[in-house]
């Protein structure tokens, strides 16, 4: 695969976990009545992420310091989120 074709492929891919996110956090709010924030991290991630995957495809000449800082950006959110999520499903296996 071409350079272009991964950076479309991570891009589509960044996108559909930001719906996902998306649709995790109403789905939860819905059926727990709980407005778990760990989702809305996880989303934000995810679209700064397919965000460098959007600039790297439109812009080729967009300069190397602002991808990598959205990249660990991303990764540094998504890593919250999940460390979040774990937090919250132990404090709601305490509970029971």
């Amino acid at each position: 695969m071409e350079s272009g074709q991964v950076l479309l492929v991570n891009a589509v891919f960044g996108w559909t976990l930001v719906a996902l996110s998306v649709i995790g956090f109403v789905l939860t709010a819905r059926k727990m009545g709980e407005k778990w924030a760990a989702w809305l991290v996880l989303g934000a991630g995810w679209a700064l992420f397919a965000l460098a995957q959007s600039l790297a495809i439109a812009y080729e000449s967009i300069g190397m310091p602002l991808l990598v800082a959205l990249w660990l950006s991303s990764f540094v959110l998504i890593l919250t989120a999940i460390l979040l999520m774990f937090l919250k499903l132990i404090r709601l296996r305490g509970r029971s």
